[in-house]
């Protein structure tokens, strides 16, 4: 009697360990099948913020810019962003309150290279001397850091009453300079008309 008994305990229990090794096996199976899934994709974005408000500060915690946007794609492994419908708006106190948008923009370098695409619109306000101005072109450059931008596309830009058309531009916020790089035309209306 005690011989089958045996025989039983012993069905069971390989039973049981059969069982908790197919349990592993699957558990294990499943467990890496769920983070390949995750981290197997090289392509795209790894996180995509909608209306996002960002202001980068400098050294000294001042808030120097604004970002706000309709959308934001992030991908951290090419340091790289794609920006819908960006606007970028200086918050310095000491420099002439500027403004940037265009239809998207892309951003690298951490951040501090920002290339805008697509019906790109820069407007400076007035101070000192200098009139409030407005360029537009399909392209630009922008450098955070340096506080620059730059196009080598076609630009429209308007000072006050005057208008200059180029091909390609230069801007300093630093110094408040805007230039024409090449083919620079200024039309200056007269005093006496409107």
């Amino acid at each position: 009697m005690k011989q089958p008994e045996w025989l039983g305990n012993a069905v069971s229990v390989s039973l049981f360990a059969v069982l908790a090794a197919a349990s592993w096996g699957l558990n294990e199976f499943l467990r890496r099948a769920q983070l390949e899934s995750v981290v197997a994709s090289k392509e795209g974005p790894n996180t995509i913020i909608e209306n996002p408000r960002v202001t980068r500060s400098d050294m000294q915690g001042h808030a120097r810019y604004r970002l706000d946007a309709k959308k934001i794609y992030f991908d951290e492994r090419a340091d790289r962003s794609l920006v819908e419908h960006p606007v970028m708006t200086s918050l310095a106190p000491d420099q002439p309150k500027t403004s940037m948008q265009a239809e998207r923009a892309i951003t690298t370098q951490q951040q501090n290279r920002v290339d805008l695409e697509g019906n790109v619109r820069i407007e400076r306000s007035a101070f000192n001397q200098q009139p409030a101005a407005q360029v537009r072109t399909s392209r630009a450059t922008v450098l955070i850091r340096e506080e620059r931008a730059e196009t080598d596309a076609p630009v429209l830009i308007e000072r006050g009453a005057s208008t200059l058309q180029g091909i390609g531009m230069r801007m300093d916020q630093k110094t408040g300079q805007i230039e024409i790089v090449s083919e620079s035309r200024m039309v200056v209306p007269r005093k006496n008309q409107p």
